[in-house]
């Protein structure tokens, strides 16, 4: 209850368990949601099912929660109209859906068939990814705060709000924009070369999945 109270953003990452006692069907209701700040931001990137859809559409109707951002659904395809004008940021169900995520879910099906048969493939990765259209991220950090750095590396690797605008402008080809999703890349396939930065930037770069960071110059 503190953490609830406390929280200025409540993300959802658990599997769907529709009974027993880590039940996570409606995990979040209209008594979680009571529960929370009204500043409060509700992420859910696991399973439409964890949140009551019109709990949540309710809770912002009321002004009892602040902000939505969703990519999963109750009913996908189907969703809820009105909830998805009431989201901040809504995206078609593809939160797993990089390149880099679809070939590790890949491998982890091959190599653990490949143990369980004893074929030659138990440390098979797909090769030859496609590259990112700007694989070189170039900054200069000075005057520049670490959380402006990390928005900008992250912005630069991927504009979430391009399969927002799709979602909001046609959701009625929600399987189609999943089946059809453009190349994403996670932050490992980029290189960050840096300007007037320090070690204490590059290692919160690399906490973060930006393995490759050059730092250029730093300015003493």
């Amino acid at each position: 209850d503190t953490i609830l109270s406390e929280s200025d953003i409540i993300t959802f990452h658990v599997p769907l368990q529709r009974n027993g006692k880590y039940k996570t069907f409606h995990l979040g209701n209209h008594e979680l949601f009571a529960k929370c700040k009204k500043q409060v931001t509700i992420i859910n990137s696991s399973r439409g099912e964890v949140i009551n859809n019109a709990d949540l559409l309710d809770a912002l109707n009321h002004n009892q929660i602040d902000e939505a951002i969703l990519d999963v659904w109750e009913n996908e395809p189907d969703i809820h109209p009105e909830l998805l004008n009431n989201t901040l940021i809504a995206t078609p169900h593809i939160a797993g859906y990089s390149v880099d995520g679809k070939a590790n879910g890949t491998a982890m099906s091959v190599q653990a068939i490949s143990r369980f048969f004893n074929f030659p493939l138990k440390q098979w990765y797909p090769d030859n990814l496609p590259e990112p259209a700007n694989p070189v991220i170039e900054l200069d950090a000075a005057n520049q705060s670490l959380q402006e750095i990390l928005i900008d590396c992250i912005l630069h690797t991927y504009n979430i709000m391009e399969d927002d605008a799709r979602l909001r402008n046609n959701p009625e080809s929600f399987e189609q924009q999943r089946g059809s999703y453009p190349v994403r890349r996670e932050f490992g396939a980029y290189k960050i070369r840096l300007k007037n930065a320090s070690d204490f930037i590059k290692k919160n770069l690399n906490k973060i999945g930006f393995n490759d960071v050059e730092v250029i110059y730093k300015d003493l």
